[in-house]
């Protein structure tokens, strides 16, 4: 099956390429914003961006935002953020935010609103909402296999699968891929997502989770945990747990 989407990064690359980039002279000052300032923002359309470790990111995050690790900014962001919203940053202790903008900047991403003053900590003392994900490591994921009817997601990209393998019964559709096909995802059966080692299987979590899915695990470790737990893999395609 081919898919044709285009992520708004894409787009936005062709564009430079005919007109170039816009000049960048400095970095913009970024904002720390209060909880309730961050709310209204994010009322009002704004992108939350998470670029916590998955392991902080499942313990407890801001409703409706999305995990990008700091490092995966580059290669993920454009994949997923729109140009049109203003971007909002989410980081436990504020650190090197100007690398982060960085990021944004190069990829064309200007609207950088501000990030969120006291990260999580300030979110929680001022009473806000928090929303958690679940995480399971691959010894948890294999027993339940045998008991569960989980829906199995594997969002490595393919060249990984097919050179290392897969778990078997799992379902294949790449991380970036994914908001484009999400209708291809049951949403009666718990969702079970993994990659290579759990940063883009949380990427694609806290996309399930913020398009209504009631129960996402990302399982940690991923791919890599499962192979050096011993568990089966498969190299071959083999048959899918559901067909859509």
């Amino acid at each position: 099956r081919e898919h044709h989407y285009m992520p708004p990064y894409f787009r936005m690359m062709e564009k430079y390429n005919k007109e170039g980039p816009a000049l960048l002279h400095h970095l913009p000052a970024l904002r720390a914003l209060s909880p309730s300032e961050v709310m209204e923002m994010a009322s009002s359309g704004a992108q939350i961006v998470d670029i916590r470790a998955p392991g902080s990111y499942a313990g407890g995050h801001v409703p409706g935002s999305l995990s990008i690790w700091r490092d995966g900014i580059p290669a993920f962001a454009g994949w997923f953020l729109s140009y049109d919203h203003p971007i909002i940053i989410i980081d436990d202790f504020n650190l090197d935010l100007c690398e982060t903008t960085g990021y944004f900047i190069r990829m064309g991403y200007d609207r950088i609103a501000g990030y969120l003053a006291g990260g999580l900590i300030a979110w929680a003392k001022a009473g806000m909402k928090l929303e958690q994900l679940e995480s399971w490591p691959v010894h948890t994921l294999h027993k339940a296999l045998e008991n569960e009817r989980l829906f199995l997601l594997d969002v490595r990209d393919q060249g990984n699968r097919t050179r290392y393998g897969h778990i078997l019964g799992s379902r294949h559709i790449y991380v970036g891929e994914l908001p484009h096909r999400i209708a291809e995802i049951p949403k009666e059966h718990p969702i079970a997502v993994y990659c290579d080692a759990g940063y883009k299987g949380s990427i694609a979590a806290g996309i399930l989770k913020n398009s209504g899915f009631s129960r996402v695990i990302n399982v940690i470790g991923g791919y890599s945990a499962w192979k050096n737990a011993g568990f089966p893999v498969e190299k071959q395609p083999g048959p899918e747990r559901f067909k859509s």
